[in-house]
């Protein structure tokens, strides 16, 4: 495949330099006027055009070409001369109307309903009007062959008739192309030289009804030749040349492409199966191109994607482009090709025979867009904190295009090597985006530390190779008070018998009825303990610990590592046994950290402030309350009323919940009922913020719950209503079961 290399430096201002642009009122082309084709030979010698990205390619002429870009709302049409690249902008037409270019030819009609106005772009001359209105309002602009206009008459029985319409000498001359069948239907106008237009049909021949080409002869408006084209689709493309026809046939049963060949007058059709879609073809003298337009966008490899061209004579075949969108003939009868390729990008291209007659493909004009992925940007958080859910977040990949991709991304926890992974397609703003909820791909939440991620953005349509980066973040979740796995998510604790488990929050709580849970076994002996509760961090290192009491009312702490497990037990303190209820997890004077509550045989309340020391964690008792007695569970929250320190609430006898609501200084202010059936619990755990809203929650479940869930009362920050509606959370086994005790 031979391309002609533009300097680097030239491409890169083909780009970004402002277009010379004239806009006028085409009574007369620019200054400079030209005639004669640029040879390929020629355009080797010159730099590309710049062409603003988006613009589609309706006409050309030896002298240059007509485009049309959508802005806003409207069609922008502009030409553009070969030889020095001079863009003139088009004045708009009126609404509904629209430009047409010619083939070959360097003159554009531009029509406003009945109007027709013809403009030679290479010599200025003064335009023609042609109006149409005698042929009535289903008239139709179809083409422009030269200085003929080519229109479609919808008839009074619904069928259409063909209108090759000029007006040479000023007067309006209206031929009417005669010698289809009766039943014809016209489905497609194609043209490869000014003077022959191809009409695909389908109708009725000596019995046989199905597709047809028939070609028509434009300056006597007679039909030529007329033959069966079996298979050609009812828009498949039609191309023609003085020696040979081809057209393109898809089949409707599995959208094979067929490319079929006949020379003119002769019966004989060479088909040439080559793949599927819809396919493009033209005629080039002894050689045929053919390639499915879309190649650029398409999400799925196509190897017709690709512009190839086909020796009529050996059957050699060139591959020319890597993609193309249209081809148009050239008036000396090479080709201008909108394509792309993977060395120069998009563009329009022209395709001429090289030195050795093989076709060839020379840049002609550049819109300095590739059609290979090109990444531009990179947004990537250099931090993560998924305490709440204002912390998920999008890692995302520019691109220049919008070429079909897949975005594979992968995380990686460098110290477990666990990982979160994501797939998704490039969208039409060019992104690749991942959006990180904080969760592994197993459910589990991620750990602190530090990540490697990996971005592969692989082409949907095979063109080019993948684009590939790589990276690290972190994750700073801080810890949660009862999370023991340095995710900064609280988690489940379960003891069953003597053997006590952990499980990750986020997986049981919000997944546990989509995957399998994962569990962390802690180990055997836990039923020495008659009362485990989980305090948060209180012995001042980084992580939430557990404080137990034994059947002989020894106190003592296990604290947390980071790796849902405990280190060896502590012994804290003695006659713990005096207490029948004890609960810790708030802070409750503000200094920061947690706080042990507990209520006597008596009915009194006492306070053990928090110290922050491993060794003594808790300082001496102070009571702070009597009259406890009336309650069976008290549940230290966490700042659940939205005042200054944690709260606590209570549930006596008849199955009230009553709030007390933390005064900063180790007492609380004067209850509040804020609920009732609590007694169908027997568990009432302060879980944390367990929906990720900022709040604390609590889970409760007991038998006379739903046995194989869990009910989740989301914290609202309303001391008057602290809590909202009850959800239900599927859990079943193993975090439910009346025999396993959760904390």
């Amino acid at each position: 495949m031979a391309h002609a290399r533009m300097p680097r430096r030239r491409l890169a201002l083909a780009v970004t330099a402002a277009l010379a642009v004239t806009v006028g009122t085409l009574t007369a082309v620019p200054a400079v006027a030209v005639t004669g084709a640029v040879t390929a030979a020629e355009q080797t010698q010159q730099e590309a055009i710049a062409l603003p990205p988006g613009s589609v390619l309706i006409g050309n002429g030896p002298s240059g070409f007509l485009t049309r870009r959508t802005e806003g709302n409207q069609y922008v049409y502009a030409w553009t001369r070969y030889a020095d690249g001079v863009t003139t902008t088009l004045p708009a037409p009126l609404p509904g109307g629209r430009y047409v270019g010619s083939l070959g030819g360097d003159r554009v009609v531009k029509t406003e309903g009945a109007v027709h106005t013809v403009y030679d772009m290479a010599t200025g001359a003064d335009p023609m009007v042609i109006d149409t209105s005698s042929l009535g309002t289903s008239a139709q602009l179809i083409r422009l062959a030269g200085t003929t206009l080519v229109m479609r008459v919808t008839r009074a029985d619904g069928r259409a008739d063909v209108h090759l319409v000029s007006k040479p000498a000023d007067a309006l001359v209206d031929r009417v192309v005669t010698g289809l069948p009766a039943d014809a239907a016209v489905r497609r106008y194609d043209m490869s030289t000014p003077d022959t237009l191809a009409l695909l049909y389908t109708g009725t021949v000596d019995g046989v009804t199905g597709s047809r080409v028939a070609l028509v002869n434009v300056a006597t408006a007679a039909i030529v030749e007329d033959r069966a084209a079996t298979g050609a689709g009812l828009s498949g493309d039609v191309s023609v040349s003085a020696t040979h026809l081809a057209w393109a046939e898809k089949s409707s049963s599995d959208s094979s492409a067929t490319l079929a060949v006949a020379r003119r007058g002769q019966p004989a059709v060479e088909r040439i199966p080559l793949g599927t879609g819809a396919m493009l073809t033209e005629l080039m003298g002894d050689w045929v191109t053919y390639g499915v337009p879309g190649g650029t966008t398409a999400y799925a490899p196509n190897p017709l994607h690709a512009l190839t061209a086909r020796s009529l004579t050996t059957g050699q075949t060139v591959k020319l482009l890597d993609t193309v969108d249209l081809i148009r003939p050239e008036a000396d009868g090479d080709l201008l090709v909108q394509g792309g390729s993977i060395e120069h990008g998009q563009g329009l291209y022209r395709i001429a025979p090289g030195a050795d007659g093989t076709p060839a493909a020379t840049l002609v004009a550049s819109t300095g867009l590739p059609i290979v992925l090109q990444l531009t940007g990179q947004t990537v958080p250099d931090t993560f904190d998924f305490r709440t859910s204002s912390g998920d977040g999008y890692l995302t990949w520019q691109f220049a295009t919008q070429t079909g991709a897949n975005v594979r991304v992968e995380l990686t926890h460098t110290a477990t090597g666990k990982q979160w992974t994501s797939t998704s397609n490039v969208d039409v703003a060019g992104r690749g985006l991942a959006y990180w909820t904080g969760l592994f791909d197993d459910h589990t939440a991620a750990a602190n530390g530090t990540y490697t991620w990996k971005m592969t953005a692989t082409p949907t349509n095979g063109i080019g190779a993948p684009v590939e980066r790589t990276g690290t973040l972190t994750v700073d979740s801080g810890q949660a008070p009862h999370g023991f796995s340095d995710t900064g998510s609280p988690d489940l604790i379960i003891r069953e018998g003597g053997f006590l488990s952990v499980y990750d929050g986020r997986q049981a709580l919000q997944h546990g009825a989509q995957t399998e849970l994962k569990e962390t076994n802690i180990g055997a002996g836990w039923d020495a303990y008659d009362q485990i509760v989980t305090p948060g961090n209180v012995a001042g290192a980084r992580f939430a610990d557990l404080v137990a009491r034994d059947k002989t009312g020894a106190l003592w702490l296990h604290t947390g590592t980071g790796k849902t497990a405990f280190s060896e037990r502590t012994k804290i303190g003695g006659g713990w046994q005096i207490y029948n209820k004890i609960t810790a997890g708030g802070d409750l004077d503000g200094d920061a950290r947690p706080d042990l509550v507990a209520t006597d045989t008596a009915g009194d309340l006492w306070l053990y402030k928090g110290t922050g020391s491993a060794t003594a964690p808790f300082a001496p008792r102070v009571k702070i309350g009597y009259g406890w007695g009336i309650y069976n569970k008290i549940v230290a929250t966490g700042n659940i009323g939205g005042g200054t320190a944690g709260d606590l609430v209570a549930r006596d006898t008849a199955g009230d919940l009553w709030l007390y609501l933390g005064n900063g200084d180790g007492t609380f202010a004067a209850r509040t009922r804020i609920g009732g059936g609590w007694n169908a619990y027997d568990e009432i755990i302060a879980i944390g913020d367990a929906d990720r809203d900022g709040r604390p929650d609590l889970l409760a479940h007991g038998p006379d719950g739903r046995s194989d869930e869990l009910a989740l009362y989301s914290g609202t920050g309303d001391w008057k209503v602290p809590f909202g509606a009850r959800s239900w959370l599927y859990a079943a086994p193993p975090l439910t079961g009346s025999y396993k005790t959760l904390f």
